[in-house]
């Protein structure tokens, strides 16, 4: 199972990409997951406690230097191979920056190519994808078989939900795979006079928000305080107490994905 999950930046995508890996590993114990970050801001490595040895980007670079003596298929095999992190509970690849100033076009098709080729022998794959749209308008990620679409309260991040649909529905992503995942909702004793307007809706309105994105809203996670606190010291965010309110919620999750 491919799991691919976007938004619009800062909304929270690798903290649910993170805990999705554990949370995984913990309910089957004994299933292979891969974590690839297909973000250029490679932050993901840091929520999961881990650190990659050299980007999928930085092995295209290096292959410019011998590309007349070796076979490009053969080299990004063997070097996607040598260069894949391994943990006890998961597997890990980071893919990137691009070849160039602005560009991050070969490293999306090294995507799709790891993708078909990771797939066989993972049984989950967690993908936490760039806070732009290049993955899907790329056509990179449409062999996902779930696409978790995340955003905070802001309007500005379920509108960016609604462009990713419309993308992904073009890329040829089905759209009974797409999902909508609403994170740092807070109850009202946690709302504090100076909240956004955003930080204040009322269900009725998040409601309306989550209902206008025509997308199937799954999951509400809750404003953690421990997930905070975490990003603020650069804790990884895998190693989250076990009671934390958004672990608790994205254990939920997990269970409706792998279910």
């Amino acid at each position: 199972m491919i799991i691919v999950i976007a938004g619009k930046g800062g909304v929270g995508k690798t903290m649910v990409s993170s805990l999705l890996v554990r949370c995984i590993a913990e309910l089957k114990k004994d299933a292979k997951i891969l974590a690839i970050d297909a973000d250029p801001a490679s932050n993901f490595a840091d929520a999961l406690g881990t650190k990659s040895s050299i980007s999928i980007g930085e092995i295209i670079q290096n292959f410019n230097n011998i590309k007349d003596k070796v076979n490009f298929l053969d080299y990004l095999q063997n070097k996607i191979s040598e260069n894949t992190i391994h943990t006890e509970k998961f597997d890990f690849i980071e893919m990137g920056q691009g070849e160039g100033a602005g560009c991050y076009c070969s490293v999306n098709d090294v995507l799709r190519f790891v993708l078909e080729e990771k797939q066989k022998n993972y049984e989950f794959v967690i993908v936490d994808c760039a806070a732009g749209l290049e993955h899907l308008s790329r056509k990179t990620t449409t062999g996902a078989d779930i696409l978790l679409i995340v955003t905070d309260l802001c309007e500005a991040g379920f509108r960016s939900a609604e462009t990713i649909k419309k993308i992904a529905v073009h890329a040829g992503v089905k759209e009974d795979t797409m999902f909508l995942v609403i994170n740092k909702v807070k109850t009202d004793s946690e709302k504090v006079k100076g909240d956004s307007e955003e930080a204040k809706t009322d269900n009725e309105i998040l409601n309306e928000r989550a209902e206008n994105t025509e997308i199937l809203e799954i999951c509400r996670i809750p404003y953690d305080k421990n997930i905070t606190a975490y990003n603020a010291s650069g804790t990884p965010l895998i190693d989250i107490p076990a009671d934390s309110k958004g672990y608790v919620k994205i254990k939920e999750l997990a269970k409706f994905l792998m279910w």
